[in-house]
């Protein structure tokens, strides 16, 4: 009798830790401020603030939430000399470990091969009013341009080509994400409009 109750009570932790673990958002920059930040962006409503952590590490460096919203968490840096490469990080996130590569969280569907087939040029955007993304492939996609707080501004997609000009006169200067899915893959490019 006593082993079913250590069996249910071990049971019952397990089920617990795999509740409450946070799991990495797909999209996370590095921004560098007048103070580091951090920001993560999800693709859909998010898990509730209050369940998000509120701090992380990254390379030995401490950063603590500043601010946190339905679609985005901003973290600033609060210990340390900040992120050592911007384009490839690992983050320890809850009782997570996400690593980031070009925006990105690496993981069983990422393909490599897909995120550095992907180019946005001109970048920074000055002096147009077109944003170009390219593959190297012709692909089928859906494209959403996100603000760095997590607001959509701009959806569209590929259908079945290399290169497509996107219309960004709506955007303001400043710092964009751009998201593209191919079937069960998620590639995520930052660009700076500049106009």
């Amino acid at each position: 009798m006593k082993q079913n109750y250590f069996l249910i009570l071990l049971i019952t932790a397990f089920s617990f830790n795999k509740i409450n673990a946070q799991s990495c958002p797909e999209i996370s920059f590095v921004v560098p401020l007048p103070t580091e930040e951090v920001i993560f962006v999800f693709d859909s409503p998010g898990p509730t603030c209050a369940s998000r952590p509120v701090a992380i590490v990254i390379d030995g460096s401490a950063y603590v939430i500043g601010n946190c919203d339905t679609y985005s968490s901003r973290y600033v840096l609060s210990s340390g000399s900040g992120v050592i490469d911007p384009d490839n990080y690992t983050v320890t996130y809850g009782s997570s470990s996400c690593q980031y590569n070009s925006g990105t969280l690496l993981g069983a569907d990422d393909d490599s091969f897909i995120n550095k087939a992907l180019k946005l040029y001109p970048n920074p955007v000055v002096n147009t009013n077109k944003l170009t993304a390219s593959l190297t492939f012709n692909a089928s996609a859906h494209i959403s341009i996100y603000t760095l707080t997590g607001k959509k501004v701009i959806e569209d997609k590929f259908v079945q080509e290399k290169s497509k000009k996107i219309d960004i006169s709506t955007l303001a200067n400043g710092i964009y994400i751009m998201q593209m899915k191919i079937e069960n893959i998620s590639i995520a490019k930052k660009f700076v409009v500049s106009n």
